[in-house]
């Protein structure tokens, strides 16, 4: 019997909810592999992350816990991912597509000289291979990919799986690693502040709003609209860019992958980076002045007119509608 492991992601000790997506897909993976499914997860006073993420239905969860995890360097989290490879020996290993797993995890591939795929929004099992599939080009096609090399390595994507439901609770294994040689020493860390409201990448309900909004002076529609609806509020890159908000609410490939149930565009125009981190939404509305934009095309449903004029309107109706 083969084993799958699956990574959580721990950072500041909290779990992310990335984790429990990685989770089910691993262990979709290990039913049709007939493997049995295995937890890691690196960090520093990830306890209580750990006793969570057990509930995932691992039957083991390997655990490097340390003050040198935090910050998180690429050399240290690699050096326990070694570790918990070593300890459990995977034919295949997933991980949530985050800034720092895009780097570890490259560095993990490298140590074991095996393949990696990022970003991926499925993986399965088709003819006895696992099979993983990504957006490339922006987003405009998928493409399908087998790693030769043992382990076989992804990330993925937010919101490619629903998260895991509550399975056998297993046990944890503590790992020790060694010193690590490492170029990196962090003097100093900034948190930006994110956006108020629901965070971007885990909200069920959306509002998004480009230059067609018609100002940064009309941006208050943007957020009016999404806080009737309680979602969060995100933003093109063309509208960050020119510093309307902050890059916190920037959607798209280049910014912040969703997949909310609802996703709200308004005054965008529906470019390929833009779409690209949108393509997992169950609901898209597009508000749009040009009936042949690319968004209004791929909207389940769309308004033609101007921002101004409909989103006050459609504001108004939603407060009706709540009493």
């Amino acid at each position: 019997m083969g084993t799958v492991l699956v990574f959580g992601d721990a950072p500041r000790g909290k779990l992310g909810p990335g984790s429990f997506e990685v989770a089910a897909a691993g262990r979709a993976l290990a039913e049709a592999l007939g493997a049995r499914l295995v937890g890691g997860l690196v960090g520093r006073d990830v306890g209580a992350a750990a006793e969570a993420f057990l509930a995932a239905g691992m039957v083991e969860l390997y655990v490097a816990d340390g003050a040198r995890y935090e910050p998180c360097t690429g050399a240290e989290y690699a050096a326990a991912g070694d570790a918990i490879l070593e300890a459990c020996g995977p034919t295949v290993a997933l991980f949530p597509h985050t800034l720092d797993t895009r780097e570890w995890a490259a560095r993990l591939a490298a140590r074991r000289r095996t393949g990696l795929v990022t970003d991926c929004v499925r993986v399965i099992v088709d003819q006895g291979q696992v099979v993983m599939t990504k957006p490339v080009y922006g987003g405009s096609v998928t493409a399908e990919y087998v790693v030769r090399g043992t382990p076989q390595l992804a990330t993925m994507r937010a919101g490619a799986a629903e998260p895991a439901t509550p399975g056998a609770v297993g046990h944890v294994v503590p790992i020790d690693v060694g010193p690590v040689a490492s170029r990196v020493r962090v003097l100093q860390e900034t948190t930006e502040s994110g956006p108020a409201g629901p965070r971007l990448k885990d909200a069920r309900v959306v509002v998004a709003g480009g230059l067609g909004v018609g100002g940064a002076e009309h941006w208050h529609l943007v957020e009016e609209a999404a806080a009737a609806l309680g979602g969060a509020v995100g933003a093109s890159r063309a509208v960050t860019d020119l510093g309307w908000v902050t890059s916190a609410h920037q959607v798209g490939l280049t910014g912040t992958t969703v997949a909310p149930d609802l996703y709200v565009a308004i005054g965008i125009s529906g470019a390929v980076q833009h779409v690209a981190g949108i393509t997992r939404a169950k609901t898209i509305v597009a508000i749009n002045k040009d009936p042949d934009a690319n968004i209004v095309r791929m909207a389940t449903f769309g308004a033609i007119g101007d921002a101004r004029a409909i989103v006050p309107a459609f504001v108004e109706r939603v407060k009706q509608l709540r009493g």
